[in-house]
């Protein structure tokens, strides 16, 4: 095998695209459509770092206008709901490490235009997932309502932040485990049979001990400073799903 970083590179980000094209093929997505969602999601990645313009068309190799368009489609495209789900949810996640002031909050997400973290603010209130102290914008403090929380959530958009969520979970792995070398990321994939009445013990498992022993390992870390932040994310479903989910007719010659 090549000792090129390269090519190294090459073949995690193709591994990866995978799972797109598996979702595109049955879902009959063409390929330019599938190609104008990746230029669409890559300006979505360098937005959230914060990129200005003129970095994200050096960074990628592209054009000012190129930039603009992405940017224009962007606004228009249903990404923008995403947002309304993402913002919420770092918030909430930053709160649940420490109570922060509503400057620092801002400060953390300078990133952010600040009615959209307003907005996200009040959303959190009024679901009361966090809590507000002080009289007034300059002594506010928030804070989770609980210390330990699950964001479950039937809504189409929940669940797309959730899968969000999960797929940056991999992203974090992937890069630790292939090119930093870092012992803390794990991931191992176990392929078993399970009878449909026991498929309630598979819930169970995470509810009754997954769910406990995270939420004990967080306590003890509470007060740890050297503590690490970790993501962890389980996912199951019946084997090759999509391939048995799906046929594929041939054409006619």
């Amino acid at each position: 095998m090549s000792d090129d970083p390269n090519i190294h590179r090459a073949r995690v980000l193709y591994a990866c695209l995978g799972l797109a094209a598996k979702l595109a093929l049955p879902f009959e997505t063409s390929m330019k459509d599938l190609v104008d969602l990746l230029q669409m999601a890559l300006y979505h990645e360098t937005r959230r770092r914060g990129l200005k313009m003129r970095q994200v068309s050096s960074r990628l190799d592209i054009s000012m206008r190129k930039v603009s368009q992405l940017a224009t489609r962007l606004r228009r495209n249903f990404a923008e709901e995403e947002v309304e789900q993402e913002l919420p949810r770092r918030i909430e996640f930053m709160l649940w490490a420490e109570p922060l002031s509503h400057a620092r909050i801002l400060q953390l997400l300078k990133h952010s235009p600040r009615e959209d973290v307003t907005e996200a603010l009040e959303q959190l209130l009024e679901q009361k997932r966090v809590r507000r102290s002080g009289d007034d914008e300059d002594t506010w403090v928030y804070e989770v309502s609980r210390s330990e929380f699950r964001l479950v959530s039937q809504d189409w958009l929940a669940r797309l932040d959730g899968l969000n969520n999960l797929l940056s979970t991999v992203a974090n792995a992937v890069d630790a485990r292939f090119f930093q070398d870092n012992p803390h990321a794990f991931a191992r994939t176990v392929s078993l049979r399970v009878r449909e009445e026991d498929m309630p013990k598979l819930h169970a498992l995470y509810n009754d001990v997954i769910w406990d022993t995270l939420r004990e390992l967080d306590a003890l870390a509470r007060d740890d400073e050297s503590a690490q932040e970790i993501d962890l994310s389980l996912v199951w479903a019946p084997y090759e799903f999509i391939q048995r989910n799906y046929t594929y007719e041939e054409d006619e010659a």
